[in-house]
């Protein structure tokens, strides 16, 4: 046995000793492949195909297989999942971190609110925005929206999300828990109307209409 622990320590000892000085390799991943490169026409040939892919974007035809539909159902859960958990955190962190404006209503910046520690509900309500818009939550998707109390008068500021399902129905994302807990559709909330959406390019008045085209079209 001894003589067995005596050959496996030497081995060891010489592996080691056959290691040292070895040339070390360092591996650049992000070399420009040239033109001729083996590889090149198979990958532009899937780069383009898959930039004009409809199912990039979601977009599931009739005749798709089982698997195609179970891959959409998967991802419209997990989105819901992610702005649920968004929601909750947002709303928990309120619970702390709210503060209100003191000599006027001062729109914070994502920036000014992490760097002062806290703000009111149009600062929160970044939190959610903002890391929604970070996840790949397009600009047809989410907006920000001022909504106000018709018994008050109170104006409270959310986000929308239009999803595949609800683009007459927006869920509304509370960021402070005023109005709804968790995530509810808009058509449940009441007492509340929203007045303006706008992200950071747009910005849409809302007004009455008798049908909610105008709303699904954008």
């Amino acid at each position: 046995m001894r003589s067995l622990v005596i050959v496996c320590v030497s081995l060891f000892l010489l592996s080691c000793v056959g290691t040292q000085g070895l040339p070390t390799v360092a591996l650049d991943l992000f070399v420009p492949a040239p033109p001729d490169d083996p590889w090149t026409h198979k990958i532009e040939d899937w780069q383009a195909r898959h930039e004009q892919d409809p199912a990039r974007q979601g977009e599931v035809g009739p005749n798709d297989s089982e698997l195609g539909r179970e891959y959409e159902q998967f991802s419209r859960e997990l989105r819901q999942r992610l702005v649920f958990d968004t929601v909750e955190w947002v709303q928990e962190r309120s619970r702390k971190y709210y503060r209100a404006d003191e000599n006027y209503d001062h729109w914070a910046t994502l920036g000014e609110v992490v760097k002062s520690g806290a703000d009111d509900c149009d600062g929160l309500d970044l939190l959610t925005f903002v890391l929604l818009r970070r996840l790949g939550f397009k600009t047809s998707e989410i907006y920000r929206s001022i909504l106000v109390e018709a018994k008050s008068g109170q104006h409270h500021m959310v986000t929308l999300w239009f999803d595949e399902a609800g683009r007459m129905d927006p869920f509304l994302l509370d960021p402070t828990g005023v109005i709804s807990r968790g995530m509810v559709r808009l058509s449940e909330v009441d007492g509340w109307e929203p007045i303006q959406l706008f992200d950071e390019q747009d910005h849409f008045r809302v007004e009455t209409t008798p049908s909610g085209t105008a709303v699904a079209g954008r």
